[in-house]
């Protein structure tokens, strides 16, 4: 009984995470959720994104590796709960893309343009001809599809949306079979 419950109240977090998500993104979109940006620091965030993160997929053979480069200023402007909702969202795609174990590495270093912050997967991979529609709203790859990955495909749409609201972009590297980096350019606290 104990072990469904769990499974139950994981189930239930994670479909409250996606109607939260939902109407976060909607809002967002049609700019009546305002942004409230703020200075932090974007290694910070990371790490307690990762944290929350490694709770939640406890005892499924996840382990989230963070490495975070403290050479350079990592501060940045953020919406904090709107960029968490886009690293968790990553964590999330990284995890139901990957087979057993699930190694995930999560980075924090400068980049020529900013911050970037890496969420990178040893998991299936993306085509080249999927990489630019993934970006867009309910659209999934097609090798979720054929494998029955679960999953509703607003989360990437609401990344790159949320990454552009803040003056930045994301860059995505991908081999199939061997894994996908989506990195978060973001403008450093000036």
């Amino acid at each position: 009984r104990k072990s469904f419950y769990a499974a139950l109240g994981r189930n239930t977090a994670r479909l409250h995470r996606l109607v939260e998500s939902l109407l976060v993104f909607s809002r967002m979109e049609t700019g009546k959720k305002p942004w409230r940006l703020e200075p932090m620091d974007a290694g910070a965030l990371a790490a307690d994104v990762a944290s929350e993160f490694q709770k939640e997929v406890e005892g499924r053979g996840v382990h989230i590796d963070l490495e975070v480069d403290r050479k350079g200023d990592l501060r940045l402007r953020a919406d904090a709960e709107a960029l968490t909702h886009a690293l968790w969202n990553l964590l999330d795609n990284a995890v139901k893309y990957s087979p057993e174990p699930r190694p995930v590495h999560v980075s924090v270093s400068r980049h020529p343009r900013g911050i970037e912050i890496s969420i990178r997967d040893e998991g299936l991979g993306i085509p080249p001809r999927e990489r630019l529609d993934i970006f867009r709203k309910f659209v999934r790859g097609q090798k979720a599809s054929e494998l029955g990955i679960q999953g509703t495909g607003p989360g990437l749409a609401m990344v790159s949306h949320i990454v552009e609201a803040h003056g930045g972009a994301v860059e995505l590297e991908s081999e199939e079979g061997k894994g996908s980096t989506f990195r978060l350019v973001l403008p450093a606290l000036a």
